[in-house]
């Protein structure tokens, strides 16, 4: 039925994707959530947020392009790179529903432009494993991590995630470490130049040092209705990294390494947690890119998946439900 209709990747399936999006972002297009308020020193972001957030419905419907877009990418560069089946849109699918599991997130947000950038990155990486020389790419992944801190600050730990790629890759070329890191240390450079030009460099500084101060907040997850999806987002989560781990064996050494890759922004995620102050319900968005990779991986290969089918059916009811009838916040 459904899972093995969207085991193919022909242009119909992708426009079931967007009207299956469409329904569980219905309510917000007519009801959309407030953006979150910038957190920190997020010069970008707090542009944007100047920008749209006096008009929630533009903010919505960017969120919701930006969130189909990273699913349709996701899905090619996963395919693409062998990670899961072939001609599968199976993975956008499952991007789109966890990207879409409670209200608050049916708008634009820092994470909902931090994770489209973090697939640029990977995008990058992946295409540096079989090139001898891939300084001009390392260099850009550096540059577009520090670019996504400037809407996100925690994304600045995902310097260690390229750092990572270079070990599982097997890259010993120390000119690409250094140039990862020129990379990364060009927009700094430019925002510092912006602020010493202005007389607040010294303002900001101070602001980006309390950055490194633990500092998150758990409120969200004392709700019960938030609780309880999240937990169903954890079992998939537990449940994917142990099919993706426990396969990896069967795949070549190639795909092998960019699997592990995909598998280490779990970790990546779960380390930046302390810094994200008053985001922490949107900072879990950037595991979804595992996640989605590895259920599809583990739903693609099963040969009769009835019971994963339905399942899979009633979280999306469920997601749809709560989208439609939860208050909005």
């Amino acid at each position: 039925m459904l899972l093995r209709f969207f085991r193919s990747s022909f242009p119909v399936q992708y426009l079931v994707i967007g009207i299956i999006a469409l329904f569980l972002w219905g309510r917000a297009f007519l009801q959309p959530p407030g953006m979150p308020a910038p957190d920190g020193p997020v010069p970008l972001y707090s542009l944007v947020y100047s920008w749209l957030s006096g008009y929630p419905h533009i903010a919505t419907v960017i969120g919701f392009i930006l969130t189909l877009l990273s699913a349709f990418l996701l899905n090619n560069l996963l395919t693409q790179n062998e990670v899961v089946p072939k001609n599968s849109s199976l993975t956008a699918l499952i991007y789109i529903a966890l990207m879409s599991y409670f209200p608050f997130l049916l708008t634009l947000h820092q994470l909902s432009i931090a994770t489209l950038i973090l697939l640029l990155i990977l995008e990058r990486l992946y295409r540096s494993y079989n090139k001898s020389e891939s300084l001009e790419l390392t260099y850009v992944a550096g540059f577009l991590i520090s670019l996504a801190s400037l809407f996100y600050l925690p994304f600045i730990m995902f310097f260690i995630f390229l750092l990572i790629s270079f070990i599982i890759f097997r890259n010993n070329d120390w000119h690409e470490w250094a140039g990862s890191f020129i990379g990364l240390l060009t927009p700094i450079i430019f925002i510092s130049v912006y602020y010493f030009w202005y007389d607040k460099w010294m303002i900001k500084a101070v602001e980006y040092q309390r950055f490194f101060l633990i500092s998150f907040d758990p409120a969200p997850f004392r709700e019960p209705s938030f609780l309880i999806l999240s937990g169903i987002v954890l079992v998939l989560l537990v449940f994917g990294l142990f099919t993706g781990l426990s396969r990896l064996s069967e795949k070549t050494i190639e795909i092998r390494k960019k699997t592990n890759l995909l598998i280490w922004l779990i970790p990546i995620m779960i380390i930046s947690i302390p810094f994200s102050a008053s985001l922490l319900k949107y900072h879990i968005l950037v595991s979804f890119l595992t996640v989605s990779g590895l259920l599809s991986m583990y739903l693609l290969r099963l040969k009769n998946p009835f019971w994963q089918e339905w399942i899979f059916i009633g979280i999306l009811v469920i997601l749809l439900l709560n989208n439609l009838f939860s208050g909005l916040i």
